[in-house]
């Protein structure tokens, strides 16, 4: 009895560590918005952003849409690499937010800099058949 209850509870936290396919879909726009970044894909990202899409930096810069897609074309910013070291997805309706962890190497004005930071992502879609489109992002330093 022992043992069905210890197969029973494994399989229980299996299940609910598990992607649902959403969850899967977003955690994949996320990495591919971050590869799109490194690699100044800003006609990808333009596709990715909803129109009223913002970001806010992990220094507190708040930069709309258009503003921050013309940052990344003037070059004075650059994402040299973005490794996540961690990432969840939650979804709820026609709303998913992706929390995580990773080292972004970016270049500013010329100075390069590794940054450890946490970020949030909120997605959002007009119904289940459309595709996610991000409408916000937000970076944090974290401690050591």
């Amino acid at each position: 009895m022992k043992l069905y209850f210890l197969i029973g509870m494994a399989l229980f936290a299996f299940g609910a560590h598990a992607q649902s396919p959403d969850e899967t879909k977003v955690l994949k726009l996320s990495a591919d918005i971050f590869r799109w970044e490194v690699d100044n894909k800003i006609d990808s990202l333009d596709n990715a952003f909803y129109e009223k899409f913002v970001v806010i930096s992990s220094k507190g810069v708040r930069q709309p849409k258009k503003q921050y897609l013309t940052t990344l074309k003037s070059g004075n910013f650059t994402h040299n690499s973005v490794v996540v070291s961690e990432s969840n997805a939650v979804v709820a309706d026609n709303t998913a937010v992706v929390t995580g962890k990773g080292m972004f190497t970016v270049t500013v004005n010329g100075q390069k800099n590794e940054l450890q930071l946490s970020f949030i992502e909120v997605f959002s879609r007009p119904n289940s058949r459309s595709g996610w489109k991000v409408l916000a992002l937000q970076a944090n330093h974290l401690q050591n």
